[in-house]
């Protein structure tokens, strides 16, 4: 115990247990700490799990505590060694020890530590998997604490360790310990596995596969893997089947399906490999079966249809029957070997499909039309809608309801600032429209993610509203004109829901609103999706806004021609969308560009956050590992390709006393005119404002640097006259029909004329696109007139054009 203290705590000290009042000890351990010999060796003592650095505290000691308090010893050691197989699987060395009162203590390392969040998502699924896991050490950071091997039991007896030495214990914990991204994967794993079993309790067929398990057995290849991680359910026809969603097979496994093996290939192997592929793609071992009796699309799977009787003779057919038997036991270990096999995306417990995201975007926008016009309403209400309406796009785009709430992103989507944003997400999830599912991890880069709420519980804030769940039926109301009836039920197509929200998201984010007001974007909607000319008193149902608010919106749009009004023979107004565009008025009131700007601002602000983020971590290292990685480039050094933007080292203020450049405090301002340089800000801004301007969604992570070619539509010609004759123009070289390209057609006609006359033809007008007022007098050129013209000669016998049939003809004419 001195050993595991002194090298593996950051201080070497230790907290001392409680006494219990009758002459015994307690199992709390309070503050203050104390070195190990100042403890008297009877008395429990434990050590801290976690350990500061640089402000911030992370896991180092990562403990696993198997009580058998409430359980059996047998049990809690099952439960350690379902653990312990967990973090071998991750690259984890476990450190099992028995904890002197029947328990099990898992020890595990970090020297670099993890964060609490991490911690917190490993000890709440443990805590799901196994009954006799106490997860109050790993959820406390700053009290949380464990006995270390050696300490005494409050009951009698010590722990001790099981498997290894204290040398070993020592270097398996310290410098051979596992990087933070191993406990990452660890958490992951432990979830799915949470998820599945939770999931395998209710099925009816769960103990006959665990009786198929034991009777038929599962390979050491096979267990190594560690524990299941997917559920294993039943077909139809009572065979084993991982329980995912049905998809065809990927490029890599049908070219493995179709490849034809040779004769020092491995074919079980091959068999295996492919079997694998349809258990993590959803198949029956129906459907494994029609394919192995395809021979021609199937040749990898000869294995099952024939053996081979001599090293180099022909293969041998099976009969059906053994073809059957060892299909299934190849499905069987495929399907073993498919549960344990590192989750993907598409098994992620949280997906949902992408039907079911527009079934749940539309029921959130039923509700938010149920609450009435009252809730969005009221001061903050715009901001409110407009958050959500931003959320259900993010749905959309990520075919998920559990989507990242970047305050930054969800600000330009919604047109508000991020602080803004920040706010009424509080407010949201407050009310309870929505649910954070992980929160934000600043030194990890990543924002909370929020997701539809079904229930919440109410608060005393004076503006606490409660969500609404579940939509009432509508009254359409009166059929007299003379009254106002409410809004229709949102009824709209799934397949139209990605273009009506892209144009609600567009109109809320246009700059317009920050002359006029959010609360006119609202007076502005209920116009746009009315069916026909509106009302006010149909408006002040609609928004809930009194007839002064309405005719104040409707003023300031109708002078930026959005909105049109006429009246009726009896006097009332008629209001109807306008001709005007949202960025024609933003530049009329001179706020256009705005939220353009304010996306350019959030991709800088994420690229300064990333290189700030490194800087602290690089300040967090040791001298050694300073000096290991060698000296960093300067902030203003070009990031060529190849080369990682945050290894640079973050500018920094000279020294406040004594003026040493790059040894003060971070320059901030600074970052964010390198960072603006290096991203291309100036072409950012242009492509935003091109969304802007052709009315479309501003997104901050879809703005491109590059500049868009753009089509340069071809000159528009002069259209030129048509030859009134029938021959070839020897002027331009137009053929008979075509239009000439010699100026105006004028020549073209004297020549066509003079070429009559002197081929002896009857006098004849000639005639021009183009009417004149006169008629023409055609004029018998001379040979130096004919000349100029490329230098086509007088008579008749030296035109090149005229051959004889046509002078004959003309001479008849």
């Amino acid at each position: 115990m001195t050993r595991f203290v002194r090298e593996l705590t950051p201080a070497g000290t230790v907290r001392a247990a409680a006494p219990d009042g009758a002459g015994g000890w307690s199992n709390a351990y309070p503050p203050p700490v104390i070195s190990l010999p100042e403890a008297d060796p009877a008395r429990p003592v434990a050590v801290h799990l976690y350990a500061r650095r640089r402000g911030v505290r992370r896991c180092v000691l990562p403990l696993a505590d198997f009580d058998a308090k409430k359980a059996s010893a047998e049990q809690a050691r099952a439960e350690a060694a379902e653990y312990a197989a967990a973090l071998e699987a991750e690259g984890i060395a476990p450190v099992p020890a028995d904890s002197g009162g029947g328990g099990v203590h898992v020890w595990s390392g970090c020297a670099e530590g993890f964060t609490e969040r991490t911690a917190r998502r490993i000890a709440e699924a443990a805590a799901r998997l196994w009954s006799t896991y106490d997860k109050a050490p790993m959820t406390n950071p700053r009290v949380g604490a464990g006995r270390p091997p050696g300490a005494p039991h409050r009951n009698g007896g010590h722990s001790r360790l099981t498997r290894h030495s204290i040398d070993e214990v020592i270097e398996l914990l310290g410098a051979k310990s596992a990087p933070a991204a191993a406990y990452e994967r660890l958490a992951v794993r432990l979830e799915t596995m949470a998820a599945a079993r939770g999931a395998q309790a209710d099925s009816v067929d769960h103990h006959q596969h665990e009786d198929q398990d034991a009777a038929e057995g599962v390979p050491p290849s096979i267990l190594e893997r560690g524990p299941t991680v997917r559920q294993l359910a039943a077909d139809a026809h009572g065979n084993l089947k991982v329980a995912v969603a049905w998809r065809p097979l990927g490029d890599a496994a049908l070219k493995g399906l179709s490849r034809t093996l040779g004769r020092r290939v491995d074919h079980d192997v091959q068999v295996h490999a492919v079997l694998r592929s349809m258990a993590l793609a959803g198949w029956t071992l129906d459907e494994a079966a029609a394919v192995v009796r395809d021979a021609a699309s199937s040749p990898a799977l000869e294995w099952l249809r024939s053996k081979r009787v001599s090293p180099d003779g022909p293969r041998q057919a099976r009969d059906a029957e053994e073809t059957a038997r060892l299909l299934a036991r190849k499905w069987f270990l495929a399907c073993q070997d498919a549960a344990r096999m590192p989750r993907r995306p598409d098994d992620d417990p949280a997906r949902v499909p992408p039907g079911e995201v527009a079934a749940a975007v539309l029921d959130l926008m039923a509700r938010m039309q149920a609450a009435g016009p009252a809730r969005w309403g009221r001061e903050s209400g715009p901001a409110d809608a407009a958050l959500l309406m931003a959320l259900a796009w993010l749905m959309l785009l990520s075919g998920s309801t559990d989507v990242s709430a970047d305050v930054r992103r969800l600000g330009v989507l919604a047109g508000y600032s991020h602080q803004t944003a920040s706010a009424g997400l509080y407010r949201l999830i407050r009310d309870g429209w929505i649910k954070v599912t992980a929160d934000a991890d600043r030194r990890a880069g990543k924002a909370r993610r929020v997701t539809l709420a079904t229930a919440h519980e109410c608060t005393d804030h004076h503006r606490h509203t409660c969500a609404v769940y579940d939509v009432p039926a509508a009254h359409t109301g009166s059929d007299r004109s003379v009254n106002a009836a409410p809004p229709a039920p949102l009824s709209l197509p799934p397949a139209e829901l990605p273009a009506y929200l892209r144009t609600v998201v567009v109109r809320q984010q246009s700059d317009v609103w920050h002359r006029l007001g959010h609360h006119a974007s609202r007076t502005l909607r209920a116009v746009t999706e009315a069916q026909r000319p509106t009302t006010i008193p149909y408006l002040m149902t609609a928004t809930g806004y009194t007839r002064a608010t309405i005719t104040k919106h409707l003023q300031a749009m109708e002078a930026l021609k959005l909105i049109s009004s006429s009246r009726t023979r009896s006097g009332q107004l008629k209001v109807r969308a306008g001709r005007g565009t949202l960025y024609a008025a933003a530049q009329a009131v001179g706020t256009a560009g705005r939220i353009a700007a304010r996306a350019v601002a959030a991709r800088i602000d994420q690229a300064v956050h990333a290189w700030q983020r490194a800087e602290e971590e690089w300040c967090a290292l040791s001298r050694e590992e300073k000096r290991q990685r060698g000296p960093r480039r300067g902030p203003d050094q070009m990031v060529l390709p190849g080369m990682s933007p945050t290894a640079r080292a973050y500018p920094r203020h000279p020294h406040p006393r004594t003026g040493t450049p790059q040894a003060g405090p971070m320059d901030h301002a600074r970052a964010q005119q390198i960072e603006a340089g290096r991203i291309g800000a100036a072409a950012l801004l242009t492509d935003a404002l091109r969304l802007a301007a052709s009315g479309q969604v501003i997104d901050p992570p879809r703005l491109s640097a590059e500049r868009p070619t753009e089509h340069t539509p071809a000159k528009p010609t002069r259209p030129r006259v048509v030859l009134p004759a029938r021959h070839a123009c020897p002027l331009c070289g137009a053929e008979p029909g075509e239009r000439c390209h010699t100026r105006r057609g004028r020549r073209a006609a004297d020549w066509h004329a003079a070429r009559r006359q002197a081929a002896g033809a009857a006098p004849t007008t000639a005639r021009t696109t183009r009417p004149s007022r006169r008629p023409a007098q055609p004029q018998t050129p001379t040979a130096g007139t004919l000349r100029r013209h490329r230098g086509t000669p007088a008579t008749t016998e030296q035109l090149p054009l005229f051959d004889k049939d046509t002078r004959q003809r003309h001479t008849r004419g």
